[in-house]
């Protein structure tokens, strides 16, 4: 059996519009990614020259890093119970 494939005018025309139309979103889409991967550096600057003065400790007060305090002993008598039960 044999096909014959035939395009009129108007099917070309809806063809080249629809590939004229793809092509102007894949370039708006590559301004929009464009744009969105030249503004990340700047914002994660601005967030990293934030997050110092946010996170430093007060005066007096210990970080996680400092060496443990005088009254720490290890043991665990005074700690609270975990959440979770082992049975």
């Amino acid at each position: 059996m044999q096909y014959v494939f035939s395009m009129t005018s108007r099917m070309v025309t809806i063809a080249v519009s629809c590939a004229l139309l793809l092509c102007l979103l894949l370039f708006l889409l590559g301004v929009e990614i464009g744009a969105r991967m030249n503004r990340a550096p700047a914002q994660s600057a601005d967030a990293l020259r934030a997050t110092p003065s946010a996170t430093a400790p007060a005066p007096g007060m210990q970080s996680d890093l400092a060496a443990p305090s005088p009254l720490d002993t290890g043991s665990t008598a005074a700690a609270p119970a975990s959440a979770s039960s082992t049975l």
